[in-house]
């Protein structure tokens, strides 16, 4: 009899434990964000999405929270100590523009539904290839798509303790490209400088109806770091047609008239157009050969075209849209060569973020 008892016990157990395993091993039917109603609250489930942000991650904790997005509406994921321990040891961590699927607890306070992500098991990650764009095509690509597209470093600021913002120009296209500061581990925020060329792998985000990259790596060329960055024109063929532009010009400076707040140099090129670049103090005076810049010398601008009392002038932004050049610049008017080197002949330095 207590054979038999025992047998039973183990009977029951083992089929316990066999519905465990089965239902474990049953992929959760999809749900969809905006379905999570308040009657599922404590209920389990499986989404699916992409990762638009980055993560909050805390190692010494053992926290972490990410969200996803789906279509449908976007959903806080959390993780605590043991489940994020594992993940941390498998270098499994969401970065933005991955696609992920989540099995876990849904909690619901205040009408806010988050899900809890109970094991390591219950999260699987898909890392999307890039798609190589130039910079203005950004604002067609949806967020949380992963992108590859190329700049020059115009402005670089911090946002708080947690991020660096990298303003980033390619012709008229301008950009932020966003590098966090406390996910070192996965994400390093190299040093860059203004006027270098970079290419950027990240995801595309959004702040204030902006689009912007979310940096997963960088790559800084050593190709395409001419200061006049931008489209080259003969200034023959620069008018009002292209006013507000962001055009690049190389010519021979033909005078030299300084103002009250900088220098208004003129400069013709092989196409017989002369153009006035203004060049205002915050710009001429960072200039390294503001001193002994003559008449003859040949330079590149670049710069926004402007009007003044009817006249087309070219407005340089920072030092590194002029320089000297020696030689006559190899690029043909309208020439995309520079961002193509920035973004296909990465040779100086590499800084791998992901």
């Amino acid at each position: 009899m207590r054979l038999l008892k025992a047998l039973i016990l183990l009977l029951a157990a083992s089929s316990v434990i066999a519905l465990i395993v089965a239902s474990r091993a049953t992929p959760r039917p999809l749900t969809a964000i905006a379905a999570v109603q308040p009657a599922m609250n404590f209920g389990y489930v499986r989404i699916e999405g992409v990762v638009t942000a980055y993560p909050t991650l805390s190692e010494q904790d053992k926290f972490l929270s990410f969200r996803v997005w789906d279509a449908s509406g976007e959903l806080r994921v959390t993780a605590y100590r043991a489940v994020v321990e594992r993940l941390l040891a498998e270098r499994r961590i969401p970065l933005p523009g991955d696609r992920v699927s989540v099995e876990g607890t849904l909690r619901i306070r205040d009408d806010e539904p988050s899900l809890i992500l109970n094991t390591a098991e219950g999260l699987t990650i898909a890392a999307p290839p890039a798609a190589l764009i130039r910079l203005a095509a950004l604002d067609d690509i949806a967020l949380g798509e992963r992108v590859q597209t190329a700049g020059q470093v115009r402005r670089i600021r911090s946002a708080g303790d947690r991020l660096r913002i990298v303003s980033v120009r390619d012709g008229d296209a301008t950009t932020d490209v966003v590098l966090p500061l406390d996910l070192p581990a996965f994400i390093a925020a190299p040093q860059l400088g203004i006027g270098e060329w970079i290419s950027v792998t990240g995801a595309v985000g959004e702040y204030r109806g902006a689009k912007q990259v979310l940096a997963l790596q960088i790559d800084i060329s050593q190709e395409g770091t001419t200061p006049a960055a931008g489209h080259f024109r003969p200034i023959a063929e620069l008018g009002d047609h292209l006013l507000g532009r962001w055009v690049g010009i190389e010519g021979v400076v033909s005078d030299l008239r300084p103002f009250k707040q900088g220098m208004r140099v003129d400069v013709t090129d092989a196409s017989g157009g002369s153009i006035v670049v203004v060049i205002f103090d915050s710009v001429w005076q960072n200039l390294p050969f503001s001193t002994t810049l003559s008449v003859d010398d040949r330079v590149r601008v670049a710069g926004e075209l402007t009007e003044y009392r009817g006249q087309v002038e070219l407005l340089p932004e920072l030092p590194v849209d002029v320089a000297l050049a020696d030689e006559p610049s190899s690029s043909a008017p309208g020439d995309d060569s520079i961002t193509a080197r920035a973004l296909l002949r990465i040779s100086r330095r590499s800084v791998q973020l992901a």
